[in-house]
C-alpha cells in the first residue's frame, strides 16, 4: 500500500510537471556547434543511434551521448551526416543539450524521412529535479517496473510523462540544411520510426509510462496536428518502444518491447483506431528496442537481438509471406557482442542499419550497408563499421 501511494504521488506530480513544467519549453537546438565538450574522445557514454537517408543519398546519423550514463543532466542529442555513402561523417550538424539551469533533460533522438522527402528530427524532454531529503521518497517507485525512477549525480529523473519534440528540414540535401523552429508534437516518448498507412495517416508510437495501455499519436494532415490515442492493455513493460507495419490485408501489426523474453503484439483492423488484446507472439527478444517495417521490395524486415534475456546476437530477419514467418535470418558481427537499439532506412536498393555496442564500455556507434540478397545468400557475412568510438574512461 505504501508503494501504491508513492506511485500515485509521482504520477500526479509528473502530470503537473513537478510544479515547474520546463519540459514543455524546447531545449536549444545548436546548429554546427564547435564546443569541445562534444568531442568524441571525451565521451564516457554514447548509444541509442538512429539513421535516415535522404532522397539524394545523404546519410544522417544521430545518437545520445554526454555525461557518464543515461539518464544524466549532461546528456545531449547529436546529429551528423555523410555525403560519401557513410564512409566518413561531417562534424556535428545539430546538438540538442539538456539544460541543467532549467532542470530539463533532453534524450533519445529519432530520425525519419517523411513521404515528401523532408527530414524530421525528433527528441524527448522531461523534467528533472535536484535530489533532496524531501523528495527521496520518489525512489521507492523504482522498486516496481512501472515507474523506473532513478537518481544520478544529485538529480532525480521521475518525470514519466515526457514530451516529444521535432525540428524539420524540408531540403535535407542542401549544402546548408535549414531546420524549422522546435515544435512539441505531443506528450509521450518517441523511440521508433512512425508508420505511414495507405490512407496517408501517420501513426507515432510515442509511449506513455504513466498509463497501462499502449499510447500513440495520429496525424491525418501530414504532421500539422496530432490527436492522442490509447490502445491495448500493455504486457508489462517500462519501455514500450512499439513499432508497426501494415499487412497486405489492411491489418496493422504492432510489436512492442516487454519483460517476458519475447515480443508482444496487438492488431488493428481500422487503421489504428482500435486494437486487439496484446499477446506474446513467440519472437524472442530480450526487453530491448527492435526494428520492423516493410522494405521497398515488399518483404518484411525485422532487426532484433535473437535472444530472450541478453542483448547479443543482433540479427536481420526477412519474411516473404507478410511476416507470418521469417525464413531468412542472418547474424550481424560477432554474436557475443553486447549490442542494442537497431534502426534502419532504405536507399537505392540498399539497407542502412545502425546500432550501438556497449554504451559505457566499448562506446561504439556502428553502421552497415547491405542488400536483401545479402540476407538471402547463405555465404554472405554482415560486418559493420565503427562510426564513432570513444576511449574515455
Amino acid at each position: 500500500m505504501i508503494m501504491d501511494t508513492v506511485e500515485k504521488k509521482v504520477i500526479d506530480e509528473s502530470l503537473r510537471g513537478f510544479g515547474n513544467d520546463q519540459a514543455k519549453i524546447a531545449c536549444r537546438v545548436q546548429y554546427r556547434p564547435v564546443d569541445p565538450k562534444y568531442d568524441e574522445k571525451i565521451r564516457k557514454f554514447q548509444g541509442c543511434p538512429t539513421i535516415a537517408v535522404s532522397r539524394g543519398g545523404r546519410v544522417f546519423l544521430g545518437w545520445y551521448s554526454g555525461g557518464i550514463c543515461e539518464p544524466h543532466m549532461e546528456n545531449y542529442n547529436y546529429l551528423v551526416y555523410s555525403d560519401d555513402g557513410g564512409k566518413t561523417f561531417e562534424a556535428p550538424l545539430l546538438v540538442i543539450q539538456s539544460e541543467k539551469e532549467r532542470n530539463v533533460h533532453a534524450l533519445d533522438i529519432q530520425l525519419w524521412i517523411a513521404p515528401n522527402g523532408s527530414l524530421w528530427v525528433f527528441w524527448v524532454q522531461n523534467n528533472a529535479i535536484p535530489l533532496t531529503d524531501e523528495n527521496k521518497y520518489m525512489l521507492l517507485a523504482s522498486q516496481t517496473s512501472k515507474l523506473p525512477v532513478v537518481d544520478r549525480d544529485g538529480y532525480l529523473f521521475p518525470d514519466m510523462r515526457h514530451t516529444t519534440w521535432c525540428v524539420v528540414c524540408d531540403n535535407p540535401d542542401a549544402e546548408d540544411p535549414v531546420f524549422s523552429e522546435p515544435r512539441m508534437l505531443d506528450i509521450g516518448f518517441l523511440r521508433c520510426k512512425p508508420l505511414v498507412t495507405d490512407s496517408g495517416r501517420w501513426i507515432f508510437f510515442n509511449y506513455d509510462q504513466l498509463n497501462d495501455t499502449y499510447g500513440y499519436s495520429i496525424s491525418d494532415d501530414n504532421g500539422k496536428t496530432f490527436s492522442r490515442h490509447y490502445g491495448a492493455k500493455k504486457i508489462p513493460t517500462s519501455f514500450d518502444e512499439a513499432m508497426a507495419y501494415k499487412k497486405r490485408n489492411g491489418a496493422i501489426r504492432m510489436f512492442a518491447r516487454n519483460e517476458s523474453g519475447e515480443l508482444s503484439e496487438a492488431i488493428s483492423l481500422d487503421d489504428g483506431f482500435t486494437w486487439s488484446e496484446a499477446f506474446l507472439n513467440g519472437i524472442s527478444s530480450p526487453n530491448t528496442r527492435f526494428y520492423v517495417s516493410r522494405t521497398p521490395s515488399g518483404r518484411i524486415i525485422l532487426v532484433n537481438n535473437d535472444m530472450r534475456d541478453v542483448r547479443c546476437r543482433m540479427s536481420v530477419w526477412l519474411s516473404e509471406d507478410d511476416g507470418e514467418t521469417f525464413a531468412y535470418k542472418k547474424l550481424v558481427d560477432d554474436p557475443d557482442y553486447f549490442t542494442s537499439y537497431p534502426d534502419v532506412d532504405f536507399f537505392d536498393n540498399k539497407i542502412y542499419l545502425t546500432y550501438d555496442r556497449e554504451r559505457t564500455g566499448a562506446k561504439e556507434i556502428r553502421m552497415l550497408i547491405f542488400t536483401e540478397d545479402d540476407i538471402l545468400s547463405p555465404s554472405t557475412e554482415l560486418r559493420s563499421q565503427i562510426v564513432s568510438k570513444s576511449n574515455a574512461v
